[in-house]
């Protein structure tokens, strides 16, 4: 994906804009990411209007026809823009699986699907202030929707859009979840559940023929249905010492190898096992942070870009399983008794230690009002049926706090590390039909079996080996080898050494000593949800010391 940036004063420029002329009017048009229905959307318009068939027309005429409804009709990973003169009209896809940003400095106002670019063309200060720092040790390293890191720099929410006029920037939600009652029985719900999905994944298998593969219920069941209908690819992640190294433990319950295994006996695929080094993933700790202008989830975010860079040597397109577990209620906290009845955001757990991790200074900023409030704000509007059970209630609220905090994180993780890698990850799951339909099956349905996921499962049963149909679920795998974390706390210490260090403003000297001396083991609970234990924190902190380093950030308290 290649950035762009919007300059929006007495008049509207882009590089890379394409120009429309229509009805006497010129028209600048920006288009990033896909439309899976491009070519359904051109038949259907051609005949009433004079566009081509490419992105930009589709999406200008599409906005003809359907005003501020057209991104309903649009299905697919994008944002747009369109100006005339100083009015502008810009949106994302209802999912938000496309960045947009915005800022507005004196009288111009700019536009771009990449925060280092927009910052680079505005020549504003870049300055982490003390909302910045709230998001920062409150969330990180997820964001709130409509925020970044940087003092003056907005990201447009998804499903969202805003129109300019005359400098003035007003921002509207344009798309939420529907609830309505679920009528179907069991049967009926498995083919739906089947048929949505196969249609999703069959939509984006254009011009794609790989997809990730871990043994997982979700990249297998993609992988079923392509390898059913073209010769196929598949690749899959592991590191150097994990399987002497691996732990059994509540989120990591097994390692892939077995489960890849299985499912290439019954799909003969092509597949690519690619081994990570220690040294490598510390080493691509930066560059990931630079994919995201952000520092993000670690080694998470780093195995993920090395992981691109060498599927992008073969393939510019490959599918991938993200999304689903927002969607079909797959974390822990949608069903473990200890994380299900949290009143606030379950993955953020540690909120008392990290507090304590930070200089006095900056410990007095409010952080857990700030997290109840978000929370409260993000779970306000949420519509209930009379026949919801407190099973259901709770999973909408858990789906609606997925939706808008952690899977935004992943999608954002995915898209930047992809990008920077050059290439296109298409997630099949994160698809509107899909996500109302299942989004208002009763939990009792969706948890079949009385395992996460159930209805999926058994949506695809036949389709997959038992193990791997039931196998628990297990995230994107990381590293367990001891060596990471002695490579890390050298990297932070090398860093804390340094009294220039941004570590020296932020943190608290005997906490971060203590953090460091422990490789990370001080700090007992995961910082972020599942995988962000001792090590990642080190590196996550790492990470925080590059980006302030790297953007020259000036700290504001």
């Amino acid at each position: 994906m290649k950035s762009y940036v919007m300059k929006i004063q007495q008049h509207t420029h882009s590089d890379a804009a394409k120009l429309i002329l229509y009805q006497n009017k010129a028209y600048e048009v920006i288009v990033q990411g896909e439309i899976y229905n491009a070519q359904s959307i051109y038949q259907l318009l051609k005949e009433a209007y004079p566009l081509q068939e490419r992105l930009e027309d589709i999406v200008f005429f599409a906005y003809q026809r359907w005003g501020e409804d057209a991104m309903l009709e649009l299905e697919g990973a994008y944002s747009f823009v369109i100006s005339s003169g100083k009015d502008v009209f810009a949106a994302k896809d209802p999912l938000g699986l496309s960045p947009l940003f915005y800022s507005k400095t004196n009288d111009t106002i700019w536009l771009s699907n990449r925060i280092d670019a927009l910052l680079e063309a505005s020549q504003q200060p870049r300055i982490l202030n003390s909302h910045g720092i709230l998001e920062l040790f409150s969330f990180g390293p997820s964001l709130s929707m409509d925020k970044t890191l940087f003092a003056n720099v907005a990201s447009l929410p998804m499903g969202s859009f805003l129109r300019i006029h005359n400098g003035d920037i007003k921002v509207k939600t344009y798309y939420k979840l529907p609830t309505i009652e679920h009528h179907d029985d069991m049967e009926t719900t498995t083919l739906k559940v089947h048929d949505l999905l196969c249609h999703s994944i069959q939509q984006q298998m254009h011009h794609c023929k790989a997809s990730f593969l871990s043994g997982g219920l979700d990249s297998s069941i993609i992988t079923a249905v392509c390898a059913k209908e073209k010769e196929w690819h598949t690749y899959s992640l592991d590191y150097e010492g994990n399987a002497k190294n691996f732990k059994s433990n509540m989120y990591q319950v097994s390692m892939d190898n077995a489960f890849i295994n299985q499912m290439l006996e019954r799909y003969p695929c092509t597949h690519h096992w690619l081994m990570l080094k220690q040294q490598t993933l510390a080493d691509t700790l930066e560059e990931s942070m630079l994919a995201r202008n952000h520092p993000g989830m670690a080694d998470v975010d780093a195995s993920l870009l090395w992981l691109c860079q060498q599927v992008a040597q073969k393939e510019a397109v490959i599918l991938s399983g993200e999304c689903s577990d927002e969607i079909f209620g797959g974390y822990p906290w949608f069903y473990r008794d200890e994380l299900k009845d949290l009143p606030t955001f379950p993955w953020l757990r540690s909120t008392p230690q990290r507090i304590e991790l930070l200089k006095d200074d900056i410990k007095q900023l409010g952080y857990e009002a700030y997290i109840q409030q978000q929370y409260e704000d993000s779970i306000r509007d949420i519509r209930y049926l009379d026949t919801d059970s407190e099973d259901d209630r709770r999973a909408r609220r858990h789906t609606q706090l997925c939706l808008k905090w952690f899977m935004q994180t992943l999608v954002t993780r995915q898209v930047c590390e992809g990008d920077r890698a050059n290439l296109t990850i298409r997630a099949p799951f994160a698809n509107v039909a899909l996500l109302e339909y299942v989004y208002n099956i009763p939990w009792q349905m969706k948890f079949y079996h009385g395992q996460e996921k159930g209805i999926l499962r058994k949506a695809f049963a036949n389709e997959l080996p038992e193990e791997v149909c039931w196998r628990k679920k297990n995230p994107f795998p990381k590293t367990h080898n001891p060596q990471y974390a002695d490579i890390v706390a050298k990297m932070l210490m090398e860093r804390y050494k340094d009294s220039t260090s941004a570590l020296h403003e932020l943190l608290d000297d005997a906490h971060l000593k203590e953090l460091i001396a422990t490789k990370g083991a001080s700090f007992q609970l995961p910082w972020y949800g599942q995988l962000m234990s001792g090590p990642q924190l080190l590196a996550y902190l790492y990470q925080i010391d590059c980006w302030i380093r790297d953007y020259n950030i000036k700290i504001e308290k």
